[in-house]
């Protein structure tokens, strides 16, 4: 096994996470296996009930807006599958909001940023208000008129 664009593995809790759980909620459905090496050999985690809240209160103190997100325990691994859901109201924030490249989770630049919100507000570039107060349509009426 190997992480891929929706699928992400983690040996240990650490803050990192929270990257690709905002990629996740930002973009696509996606799990993460805490547990997990990143070759994808199986190590399960000490304590996985308290693992599970600690990963429960990283997410709802650090990603704004909340994000919809399930925890399953393995009982027979102890490895902690946390799947996220992609969210309605991007941008989904850890300090930035993030994209999946591949199997690695990146900061999102300007433009797309920008996007994020405007998709969030269900809206897009084209149906934004133009700055434009006198608008000609000549070459679309030249054209119009053959």
């Amino acid at each position: 096994m190997r992480e891929t664009k929706n699928l992400e593995f983690k040996e240990s809790i650490t803050n990192t996470f929270l990257k690709t759980v905002s990629a996740f909620a930002n973009y696509s459905d996606g799990e993460i296996n805490f547990g997990v090496k990143d070759d994808g050999t199986v190590v399960g985690v000490k304590d996985p009930i308290q693992t599970c809240l600690n990963i429960e209160n990283k997410i709802n103190d650090s990603i704004r807006p909340q994000v919809d997100y399930r925890l399953h325990i393995d009982e027979q691994t102890n490895v902690i599958t946390l799947k996220i859901f992609q969210g309605l109201y991007p941008p989904y924030l850890y300090k930035k909001a993030y994209k999946r490249n591949d199997s690695a989770s990146v900061p999102v630049d300007s433009l797309e940023l920008s996007r994020l919100i405007l998709e969030g507000q269900n809206c897009s570039y084209d149906s934004l208000p133009s700055h434009a107060s006198n608008l000609h349509f000549s070459i679309l009426e030249k054209a119009l008129q053959y």
